[in-house]
């Protein structure tokens, strides 16, 4: 995020300094503005330090102006900090300061201030400041776009929406704007009309958060505001360049609720609250053709704040006291969440200061410096800041009635913090966020049976010390049903957190509000070069999403007329047959077949634009997770592949796992206590491959489990520790099995497990090595298969089998995995060690047939 260091005169009459204020917090938050507080002053070092930090200092210069306001100016002429010299009305800068390389003016006529035109001025300095930091997401929190298309007009072009919310305007060749008629398009308006414009026109309801000064500027208070707000203006709109609504409205909120807030203290958050409410429900706000209404205003004070409030008022008192009533002595300065002691104060000389000319006078250091501040051994890293746990907060009706709208609420929550009335509150472990704020994408995921009437994804930032906005998704319920709504959240590629929530749909049924579902939230940094492709089979569409930390991807969407099964079952029936030496082709010939099957798949399932978004973000790629439930493609199997580009298959160049839907990331794979599973009827060399394992995790000799009801008992009782099977794996349609003395071991039987979580403890490592046991079946609603029942259980990871494997070929990958990940490697890497080093026979594609669940990056527990 950018930030920006604003200078203003506090008692300034203009509005000049208020304007930029509330439009740059409007911008980019709070946090990032930061605040020259004209009660006092700092030292030169300090100051340098907080310019040093912005990426401008936007000054408001005015003929009345202090000289103590432009000693920050005139510091940061010394400095390679850009500055803008916002000047109102006559002020004006002498021809030697002009000429500083790093300054720019913007003018601003103080009856100008709240016109369209200033505010026109201000959002183009937002713009360049924005644009000047390389900001991709200048805005704070989610973006709300209201001009939905802007198209030349040609002869021939798309038809315009007839949505009954949109409104369509054109821009004339002159530079006029006139609304037209969406029914009247020809190919003569091209004569008439250069651009047209699609906008928004519909009621928004969002909830936003604001951060509002107390009385006197000492602290603040958070709020949390519901609005409805509509473009009543759609001519204005675009006129102003409003594309996205959320400054705008955050400028609104604060140009109202500041002065009402600004007469409390920050322990009269109730009257404060009550005042609020009072005086904004009945009116409504208009700027720059946006309509607003308040509907609800909710303040929570931060009781840090208010005791570093306390405690400064008693440091300033003892100051007062030791030092006399001295009107130079300075009180406290206020910026943000910090209180920074008060320092010498640093003047300009007379020339400086009277007409901004002459040449700006040396600075010199304090002659006593602050001894250094030096971090605990345990400090984070660098640019993070320890924070509270968060949640994952998200909240639907759980009834609605048939043709009805909803929303899916979302949150991200401080641990501690208000959630709803009844909410539930899960405990976390801490968590780092960078000091400038991390970015968290939270993305929800609907049945066909709920229309969703907006984006699915939607992106905020995490600060240290604030939670973002809730994010709301809407829905119209279409069909009648159960319908389940999963929400994840992301940073980049790291998968963070998901929470589902259930809505039931019914004719003539009645609206039932619902409680809040929680989920942990791990720590919220992106892994760099971490990629996850997500993918949802819904029986006739595929739903592909790739995320990065390089870029941010929309969902793509592909109908198929075809399940991929039957070509999946005779791609795995050829690798079948090559595994088990049953093909003629030769070594050259093997290889070829392999691949030609890895690039069909790649060209095939996965749909051109993802294809195109692997190449932009695979230079830098680090690991790769395959989120699915439905594992019936073999996606190990992929080939990228493009006209310039063949680097091999997917699992030979960086390390590839799976996850599975509800799997909770865990960042370490338990390995002690490890038992083995072998049946009666043993696979060749199972017992000899138990051994080798057995002397790498360092475990004593016991006898292997060799009955269903004693592995059961053993893995409800949550004490199961790292699990190798060494068995037959029997896999068809009614699904998969395990042959066990007293009876069959099915993923079934691990209902309970999987509800209570036992595993979750222990998270033990669970090595299936047979023939499909990764493998799947349908079972009423959802895929039902070892991987997915074991990860949901708890299990820190999982190994399987996709087909039937050679005997000697699957105890070799066994050994180096395990090797490998006992001596060290992540998760990933070991993956990736037991692959590349199995591929010295050209006619086994064994090492292709492993698929591995869980976080790339875990490393094991011993």
């Amino acid at each position: 995020m950018v930030s920006v260091f604003l200078s203003y005169h506090a008692g300034d009459d203009t509005g000049v300094g208020r304007l930029l204020d509330d439009m740059l917090t409007a911008r980019f938050g709070t946090e990032s503005v930061v605040r020259d507080e004209q009660s006092a002053t700092l030292s030169t070092t300090e100051l340098r330090r907080r310019l040093a930090a912005s990426a401008a200092l936007v000054a408001v210069l005015d003929p009345a102006a202090p000289k103590v306001l432009r000693q920050t100016f005139a510091i940061a002429l010394t400095t390679s900090v850009p500055v803008v010299a916002v000047l109102v009305d006559d002020a004006h800068l002498a021809p030697n300061v002009s000429a500083q390389p790093t300054l720019s003016t913007l003018t601003v006529r103080r009856s100008e201030v709240r016109t369209a035109t200033a505010r026109r001025a201000i959002r183009r300095l937002c713009d360049e400041l924005a644009k000047g930091q390389g900001s991709e997401d200048p805005t704070v929190g989610p973006a709300i776009p209201l001009i939905l298309r802007t198209e030349p007009v040609r002869q021939v072009m798309s038809p315009a929406s007839r949505h009954p919310s949109v409104t369509i305007v054109y821009s004339t060749h002159q530079g006029g704007l006139e609304v037209a008629d969406t029914g009247r398009h020809h190919s003569g308006l091209a004569a008439r009309y250069e651009t047209r414009y699609e906008v928004d026109t519909s009621v928004h309801q969002r909830v936003f958060g604001l951060r509002l000064p107390a009385t006197g500027g000492a602290g603040h208070v958070d709020s949390s505001i519901a609005v409805d707000f509509w473009v009543t203006d759609a001519v204005q709109i675009v006129h102003c360049e409003i594309t996205d609504a959320a400054a705008l409205v955050r400028e609104i909120l604060l140009g109202a609720c500041r002065p009402i807030a600004s007469r409390y203290t920050v322990d009269e958050v109730s009257p404060a609250e009550a005042a609020l409410n009072r005086q904004l429900a009945s009116d409504t706000f208009t700027l720059d053709g946006i309509t607003l209404r308040v509907r609800n205003v909710q303040l929570f004070v931060d009781d840090r704040a208010a005791r570093r409030q306390r405690a400064a008022e008693r440091r300033k008192h003892r100051q007062t006291e030791a030092l006399g009533d001295d009107t130079d002595i300075p009180s406290r300065v206020v910026h943000g969440d910090a209180l920074w002691p008060a320092a010498r104060r640093v003047l300009l000389s007379d020339e400086y200061a009277g007409g901004w000319a002459g040449t700006p006078p040396p600075i010199t250091a304090p002659q006593t410096s602050p001894p250094p501040i030096t971090a605990p051994q345990t400090s984070p890293p660098p640019n993070v800041t320890p924070a509270l746990a968060r949640l994952l907060v998200a909240r639907a009706p759980t009834r609605v009635p048939a043709g009805q709208d909803l929303s899916v609420e979302v949150r991200l929550v401080t641990e501690g913090r208000p959630v709803h009335p009844g909410g539930m509150v899960a405990p976390m472990p801490r968590l780092l966020v960078a000091d400038g704020g991390t970015p968290v994408t939270v993305t929800v995921h609907a049945p066909a049976g709920l229309h969703a009437d907006g984006p699915l994804q939607q992106t905020v930032l995490v600060l240290p010390d604030d939670d973002p906005d809730p994010i709301r998704f809407g829905f119209g319920a279409r069909t009648t049903g159960l319908h389940r709504v999963d929400v994840t959240a992301w940073a980049g590629g790291t998968f963070l957190g998901e929470v589902s929530v259930e809505v039931s749909v019914a004719d003539g049924g009645s609206f039932r509000d619902g409680q809040p579902k929680t989920a942990p939230i791990g720590a919220p940094q992106a892994r760099p070069g971490e990629v996850t492709m997500e993918v949802r089979f819904d029986g006739s569409r595929y739903t592909f999403q790739l995320r990065s930390d390089e870029a941010l991807f929309a969902p793509v969407v592909e109908s198929v007329t075809n399940p991929p099964n039957a070509a999946v079952e005779n791609t795995i029936r050829e690798l079948q047959q090559l595994a088990g030496g049953g093909s003629r082709y030769s070594p050259a010939m093997t290889r070829e077949v392999i691949r030609s099957a890895g690039i069909q798949l790649w060209s095939e399932l996965v749909p051109a634009d993802v294809r195109d978004q692997f190449w932009e973000v695979g230079a830098d790629m680090s690991a790769f997770t395959i989120a699915t439930d439905h594992d019936v493609v073999p996606w190990e199997l992929l080939y990228p592949l493009s006209a310039q580009r063949d680097a091999g298959f997917l699992v030979e160049q960086v390390p590839v796992v799976r996850r599975t839907y509800g799997q909770h990331r865990n960042a370490k794979v338990g390995l002690r206590n490890p038992r083995f599973v072998v049946p009666t009827k043993a696979p060749t060399g199972a017992y000899e491959e138990v051994a080798t394992i057995r002397a790498i995790l360092g475990a004593a000799d016991s006898e292997p489990i060799t009955r269903a009801d004693e592995l059961l008992a053993l893995i409800n009782s949550g004490a199961l520790g790292a699990t190798h099977f060494a068995c037959h794996n029997t896999f068809s349609s009614d699904g998969s099995f395990i042959d066990l003395d007293g009876g069959r071991f099915k993923p079934a039987l691990l209902a309970e497990a999987s509800i209570r979580r036992v595993l979750t403890e222990t998270g033990p490592l669970v090595f299936i090595n047979a023939c499909r046991s990764a493998g799947v079946a349908p079972t009423y609603t959802r895929m039902l298969g070892w991987a997915q029942q074991f990860m949901s259980s708890g299990a820190g990871a999982f190994v399987g089998t996709l087909w039937a494997v050679r005997s000697d070929s699957s105890a070799r990958f066994a050994t180096a995995f395990y090797e490998s990940l006992a001596g060290g490697a992540t998760l990933g890497a070991a993956a990736l060690a037991a692959r590349v080093g199995q591929q010295d026979d050209p006619l086994d594609p064994t090492w292709l047939a492993y698929t591995v669940y869980g976080d790339p990056f875990a490393t094991a527990a011993v």
